[in-house]
């Protein structure tokens, strides 16, 4: 009887378990399927792009100010804080999702928003791809392209680091609190971040990326992003460094965020290709075969030039590389331009 009751116990607490898991992971998925965005950076290749590091910080860390505020009124805790003010970085009133950023005029990109717009999808690598419409035309799902501390991205990328990297933090977190009653604080933290990237790579192969009623693609360059996203909001206070600390009861800012670090080459779409489904993949290809030129090649060597001097590539970069090698995930690399352009 015992036994029993133990057993009925252990299940109990493991369909609650799964449900919580459900309720944190995949409630946002699906209201983020429906506005996915995707970019074209070829489009961008040769035009002059301004830093935007200077507006983007400021929105971060004006957030993060509310976010303290908010959190020492109602006597939050790290995680709560941190949710909090990754709700306002990621889809409050002054966010950095992507539309928001697209209507942003201190936010220079390409096309610029003096620019006629609706001549973007026509003009870009996605023409005669169909997508499932919300009703705002073929142009609502490509974002513009954005220059952060010399790194070219598009505006999902943003996107992705304040609103998709919550729900790597919240897999992250959710997972390091279970790990850390069985495992070594280093070995808790590196199996925390698979177990995130892993929810990642679900997410990409189906709601937000490779399913055919979504973008037909896998974007690792996304994915870099989410990973970015996650260390963001883990050292806001979290982290042995972090932006904000406790002290007599009140949190306080010691460093404001800097989203240069949080930055890489890996979210150039143009250096960190995507993989496509073969029936996208045919359109695709057929319209990157206008940049098969003198003109972008350099603009695609100057960058790359610029690139190899970051040093350090992510925990996710390297994640992915080895589920590459051992056939977990397709390899993008025949998805360059360069590559497009050779088999001519």
């Amino acid at each position: 009887m015992v036994y029993l009751e133990y057993y009925i116990e252990k299940v109990v607490h493991m369909t609650i378990l799964k449900l919580i898991k459900f309720l944190i992971f995949f409630t946002p998925i699906f209201f983020s399927a429906g506005f996915s965005s995707e970019t074209d950076q070829l489009f961008a290749l040769n035009k002059y792009i301004e830093d935007s590091t200077g507006p983007i910080n400021e929105i971060i860390n004006q957030n993060l100010i509310r976010a303290v505020e908010k959190a020492n009124r109602k006597s939050y805790s790290c995680y709560k804080l941190t949710k909090n003010f990754a709700k306002e970085v990621g889809s409050g009133k002054n966010s950095l999702r992507d539309m928001p950023i697209r209507k942003n005029n201190s936010i220079d990109q390409i096309p610029r928003q003096s620019s006629n717009r609706e001549t973007f999808y026509e003009d870009s690598i996605y023409y005669g791809l169909k997508r499932w419409d919300i009703g705002i035309g073929d142009n609502r799902f490509l974002s513009p392209t954005l220059e952060v501390n010399g790194v070219r991205l598009g505006a999902d990328k943003i996107s992705h680091i304040t609103f998709i990297g919550l729900n790597y933090y919240k897999t992250f977190s959710f997972f390091l609190r279970r790990y850390k009653k069985k495992y070594s604080k280093d070995k808790a933290l590196r199996k925390a971040l698979e177990k995130a990237i892993n929810f990642g790579v679900f997410q990409e192969s189906t709601f937000t990326g490779k399913s055919r009623f979504v973008s037909g693609l896998f974007s690792f360059a996304d994915m870099e992003a989410n990973y970015q996203g996650l260390r963001l909001f883990y050292n806001i206070c979290g982290s042995e460094n972090p932006y904000v600390r406790k002290a007599n009861g009140q949190w306080h800012i010691k460093n404001k965020v800097d989203i240069t670090s949080y930055i890489t080459p890996e979210l150039d779409e143009t250096y960190y290709p995507n993989y496509f489904r073969k029936s996208f993949w045919k359109k695709v290809k057929r319209n990157m075969l206008n940049y098969c030129n003198e003109s972008s090649f350099k603009a695609l060597a100057a960058r790359k030039k610029y690139y190899s001097t970051f040093k350090k590539k992510s925990f996710s970069y390297y994640f992915l590389k080895e589920k590459i090698r051992k056939g977990k995930l397709n390899d993008p690399s025949r998805f360059t331009l360069e590559n497009v352009c050779s088999k001519i």
